[in-house]
């Protein structure tokens, strides 16, 4: 079978499918490179949304970041262990939790960030400006479709 949805050649696969396969690659590329610094994709994800804000509930959070908050727990938790993020009572609501990160989250997103940038540009092609605003607009109209589905 060839041309078709199975098609093993990434030369002769569906656009749609070779997106995924790419997205896949990609995925797993990024889950090394960080984890080569000590960090998850999701807990890289958490320090950058704290560090860029104030304190904000999980659920916020959550939903900034697209994950279920079932996921992001055990990644609060851990680094709460490891004293990169607080929780703190939110005074106004005391019900309600607000995610705080600490100057020693700060730091391991600072020294992480940079060279996880550094390593994701230089393994991967960097298109021309103008073929990047093609991709671009080509992969938000395929997550506004994708989006609309679900």
């Amino acid at each position: 079978m060839t041309g078709g949805f199975f098609e093993p050649d990434p030369q002769l696969m569906p656009l749609h499918r070779l997106l995924s396969r790419a997205g896949q690659a990609v995925s797993r590329y990024s889950r090394e490179v960080v984890a080569a610094h000590g960090l998850t994709v999701t807990a890289m994800g958490v320090l950058g949304a704290l560090a860029d804000g104030e304190a904000v509930s999980h659920r916020e959070l959550s939903g900034y970041l697209g994950v279920a908050p079932a996921t992001l727990t055990p990644v609060v938790d851990a680094l709460e262990a490891a004293g990169a993020l607080a929780r703190e009572r939110d005074p106004a609501d005391r019900r309600v939790v607000r995610l705080r990160i600490t100057e020693h989250g700060r730091l391991r997103l600072a020294g992480a960030h940079g060279a996880v940038v550094t390593t994701l540009r230089s393994g991967l092609p960097q298109p021309s400006p103008r073929d990047a605003e093609v991709i671009r607009a080509y992969l938000l109209a395929v997550l506004t479709a994708v989006t609309r589905a679900e």
